[in-house]
């Protein structure tokens, strides 16, 4: 599992939240962490996109297989959010893999990276969808499946993090004006 976690968004903005709903009773924290909750959303939801745009999965692939949670909570008036990502390995083909005509399997799991060749894996249908075994000794049996990395440890990628820091600071900023209009017109308190 892999928990992001979001304490310095909106720091500048934190002030003038405190100064203009000053005489509403929790309106600070109302409005911060809705414009917070509202910012993990739309984070998550690109979250598929910024790891396709990484690793040689697809967004939608990607999005079947993560599980998903936000977190937020307050302390000293502040808002703070967590998100965590939870999942299985993947098959090694739901990644970029292919086969020659000799029989190797050649696979890409990052698209910045190079591409493997796995010479002694073979492809075989074992008790469900087709995936990449390779034999653990010179026996026929054991054999072992071949997997890429977890939804967990994609989403630990620097770049991922970097790109879902600068969505939730965006969305904040910009529903943060949003949420101190709903609470100063009675909307949201």
């Amino acid at each position: 599992m892999s928990v992001i976690r979001f304490d310095s968004i909106g720091q500048n903005s934190i002030d003038r939240v405190n100064k203009l709903l000053a005489g509403v009773q929790g309106g600070a924290y109302k409005a911060s962490s809705n414009a917070l909750r509202r910012a993990g959303e739309s984070a998550k939801t690109q979250a598929g996109r910024f790891v396709a745009a990484e690793y040689t999965i697809t967004k939608g692939e990607f999005m079947r297989n993560v599980n998903m949670k936000t977190h937020i909570s307050g302390s000293g008036g502040v808002a703070s959010m967590a998100i965590s990502f939870g999942g299985h390995v993947l098959p090694l083909l739901s990644f970029d893999t292919s086969f020659s005509r000799d029989g190797a399997i050649h696979t890409k799991v990052k698209r910045n990276g190079g591409a493997a060749s796995l010479q002694h894996a073979f492809a075989a249908k074992v008790f469900g969808p087709v995936g990449i075994f390779e034999r653990v000794g010179a026996d026929r049996f054991p054999v072992e499946q071949k997997y890429g990395p977890s939804t967990g440890h994609m989403m630990q990628n620097e770049d991922v993090v970097q790109k879902m820091e600068d969505t939730i600071r965006e969305t904040y900023d910009k529903r943060i004006e949003h949420e101190i209009t709903r609470i100063l017109n009675g909307w949201g308190v």
